[in-house]
């Protein structure tokens, strides 16, 4: 009267811990259904804990929304009046830019322009 007996203890670990398993599952389903007032409190206080964090996180981006209009107005303070003379600069530092990188157009306007005013010159004088 032999049963029929696996050759290697693989199938044997293998039905061992199906068992295990099994057993586990039957043991922890009647837990679980008795800890319903610990479930039902973390139910309660999930939403409460996201609200907590998105207020302190829109918190943060109030402060710095402050703190960056606040150090704009004392930029608006400290100088009033826009300065005239920084875009005039800027238009100076293009113009020399320009020059520097395109001599011979430079050279052309410049020669033409000396011939033009040269010549308004001399016809003044001849009449």
């Amino acid at each position: 009267m032999t049963a029929n007996l696996p050759d290697t203890p693989e199938p044997i670990h293998e039905d061992r811990d199906r068992a295990g398993q099994g057993l586990d599952q039957r043991i922890s389903e009647p837990s679980d259904r008795a800890d319903i007032p610990a479930g039902a409190e973390t139910e309660i206080n999930e939403p409460a804990r996201r609200a907590q964090h998105r207020t302190v996180e829109t918190g943060h981006v109030v402060d710095d929304v402050a703190h960056d209009d606040s150090t704009r107005a004392g930029q608006l303070v400290e100088n009033p009046t826009p300065s005239v003379s920084e875009p005039l600069e800027d238009v100076g530092k293009q113009v020399a830019d320009s020059a520097r990188s395109n001599r011979v157009p430079v050279a052309a306007i410049a020669a033409g322009s000396a011939a033009v005013l040269t010549w308004i010159i001399l016809r003044r004088r001849r009449t």
